[in-house]
């Protein structure tokens, strides 16, 4: 009895932490995820790749960083870019607005990055000023409305 006990807790525990770990962040409820990836353009945010090209292009456009924050195996970084990163409002805005940079957190500059503005789970996309300083953060998965009224907000309040 005692071993089907210890075994029935070992797999609570281990689908709690499964569920529960920092590995994937995710925002937004199951009802608000896209129904398809087919249903979105074909636009998509040209990325920089390169912390400290995104650090020059910033300080000399004198725009916000934009950092994802991902790793391969994320799903909900995979479902970003299929969906969320091609909505063409979402791509216009970011275009114009700041120096988009993904980071994968397996390679050494994302580790380094994700390390330094204490990144906790996957994705987690970071808004940063022109000179690095964090000005704010979304955690996990978002539809494409929702993370453009976010990314808004976020640099609206660092002009106040």
């Amino acid at each position: 009895m005692k071993t089907v006990t210890g075994t029935i807790v070992l797999i609570l525990a281990t689908t709690v932490m499964t569920l529960t770990a920092p590995g994937c962040h995710r925002s937004a409820p199951a009802s608000e995820e896209p129904a398809a990836i087919a249903s979105h353009g074909e636009a998509s945010v040209s990325w920089t790749t390169s912390w400290d090209e995104a650090a020059k292009r910033a300080r000399a456009e004198k725009k916000a960083i934009l950092i994802d924050c991902y790793a391969d195996w994320c799903i909900w970084c995979r479902r970003l870019d299929a969906t969320t990163y091609r909505d063409p409002k979402v791509v216009s805005f970011l275009t114009d607005r700041v120096v988009a940079t993904k980071l994968n957190v397996d390679k050494p500059e994302g580790r380094r990055v994700a390390s330094q503005y204490h990144v906790d789970g996957l994705p987690t996309i970071l808004v940063l000023s022109p000179d690095g300083h964090e000005l704010g953060r979304i955690p996990g998965y978002m539809p494409a409305g929702q993370f453009l009224d976010r990314v808004k907000q976020i640099i609206a309040g660092a002009g106040k």
